[in-house]
């Protein structure tokens, strides 16, 4: 892809995002981590050796060069040189031999993603080719549907636009009771499904009558979503799932055009990261003053400051961000900005505390793997990876809520904002139903700005600097099947 670099008037130093770009160019940091000699792969004497194919000896021989690249990829690019004290020597030889006797793909990822998740960071894993593939389609074959788990039932949460699952019937707040006859407890990790693979699942809508669906799978697309909306009096709702290209073009096209908007609702529940550039250029949206956020911290420990220029045109009214468990990386430090430069109040859940920059590389069968380079700290010294982003106004999510479809961190994020508005001596009377619940389903979607469109472009390339996490909400997210 192409990087922006800011202009003086007001984008982030050139100086920060040309570091970022050459590292994102391969410029290898330095290490003092050695590299381990790997025995070859030999063939054995054994006499059931003389029975194995050469279709299979091919595989070993693939599995074990990919292996041995992850391998080495960790311990040159990894930001904690001492793997956070991992005995990788004697981690890597264990796994090692399950990844020379992988049979499939799937077999072989699943070895590999075991052993990065001894670095317990969840922007350190694998993709298999046949994810990558997905990824560069924007779709990826399943049902369609977005699901958590609350008080110990499984819920559907979204179903996707186009999907089978949507085009079923199946609609958010039906708690998933069986799948295929038998009770649901969960679909397994980095579960697949096939084209045309039937499944029967029972349902119990909100009202727990039974909903017996059959669902052949096909392709839904996985492109990140941008939503815009009117809320009573002039708020200005603005949700998106990932920082990808374009996101600040979008949010600035709806913001300028609203610059008397009561307040913004910068919606980033389920958002899981995205591209550095992008975040800077979001926050600048919002601060007409300089402003220093945090800083990077790199394999040799230097600190590369995340500052962002001055904005004259920023929007100066309330601002107010939601969060939740699955808001992570860049999503997280967008919260962390606005809430320790008191420029608005976070509202919902703790964040994933998933907050580290990272790189993605090839390997050599196609697929490609994520790794840290950089560790991050608020301008306040706080440490997120982890830990997450505490919001100011904690919001308990509940079963009933999702069964009902009612937002209520939505609920509160008006509430809050008509007692800011309040406090600035401002019109209040913000229009809400008698029990406190936003009229969302009577607001009409924003006009699209001329040349905008509702969704942003795919992911970014390889090998750019970025703040994604594996549980990116489409096209990486464990809850969407």
């Amino acid at each position: 892809m192409q990087h922006r670099f800011p202009s003086s008037q007001g984008r982030c130093s050139q100086r920060l995002w040309r570091t970022f770009l050459g590292v994102a160019l391969g410029l290898l940091l330095a290490g003092s981590f050695p590299w381990p000699v790997y025995p070859p792969v030999l063939a054995t004497s054994r006499a059931t050796s003389r029975e194995t194919s050469r279709e299979t000896t091919v595989s070993a021989q693939q599995n074990v060069r990919v292996f041995d690249t992850v391998c080495r990829l960790i311990e040159r690019r990894y930001y904690d040189p001492r793997l956070h004290g991992a005995n990788w020597r004697d981690l890597t030889q264990q796994f090692r031999q399950q990844a020379l006797a992988a049979r499939d793909e799937s077999t072989l990822y699943r070895v590999i993603n075991q052993l990065l998740a001894t670095l317990d960071d969840q922007h350190t894993f694998a993709l298999p080719p046949s994810r990558v593939r997905e990824e560069k389609q924007g779709a990826r074959v399943g049902l369609g549907i977005q699901l958590r788990k609350l008080e110990g039932q499984w819920v559907i949460t979204h179903t996707l636009g186009g999907s089978a699952a949507h085009e079923a019937g199946i609609r958010p707040g039906w708690i998933i009771a069986e799948m295929d006859g038998q009770p649901f407890t969960g679909f397994r990790p980095g579960q697949r499904f096939q084209a045309g693979q039937s499944v029967k699942l029972k349902f119990l809508d909100p009202n727990d009558r039974p909903k017996r669906v059959e669902v052949i799978c096909r392709p839904f697309a996985t492109t990140p979503e941008q939503r815009a909306q009117y809320l009573p009096d002039g708020v200005l709702y603005l949700r998106f799932t990932e920082f990808a290209p374009k996101t600040a073009d979008w949010l600035e096209e709806h913001i300028t055009s609203n610059p008397q908007a009561a307040g913004l609702i910068f919606d980033l529940r389920e958002n899981t990261g995205g591209l550095l550039d992008v975040l800077a250029d979001c926050l600048r949206l919002i601060y007409r003053q300089d402003v220093v956020f945090g800083d990077f911290i790199q394999r040799n420990q230097k600190p590369l400051r995340m500052r962002v220029s001055g904005n004259r045109q920023a929007y100066t009214g309330p601002v107010l961000v939601l969060i939740d468990e699955h808001s992570a990386s860049a999503a997280e430090i967008f919260a962390a900005a606005v809430q320790e430069t008191g420029r608005g109040t976070v509202i919902g859940r703790r964040t994933a505390g998933a907050v580290l920059a990272s790189i993605q590389e090839p390997l050599p069968d196609g697929g490609k793997v994520q790794i840290s380079i950089r560790d991050y700290r608020t301008v306040r010294g706080v440490r997120l990876q982890g830990q997450g982003v505490t919001p100011d106004v904690t919001v308990k999510l509940t079963l009933e809520d999702v069964r009902r479809n009612v937002d209520v961190d939505l609920r509160y994020a008006l509430q809050q904002l008509a007692l800011t508005l309040k406090r600035q001596g401002q019109r209040s009377g913000l229009n809400v139903l008698p029990d406190g619940l936003p009229q969302l389903g009577r607001t009409p979607h924003l006009p699209l700005p001329a040349g905008a469109t509702c969704h942003s472009a795919g992911k970014h390339n390889l090998g750019t600097i970025g703040l994604d996490s594996q549980s990116t909400v489409m096209a990486n997210c464990a809850f969407v099947f």
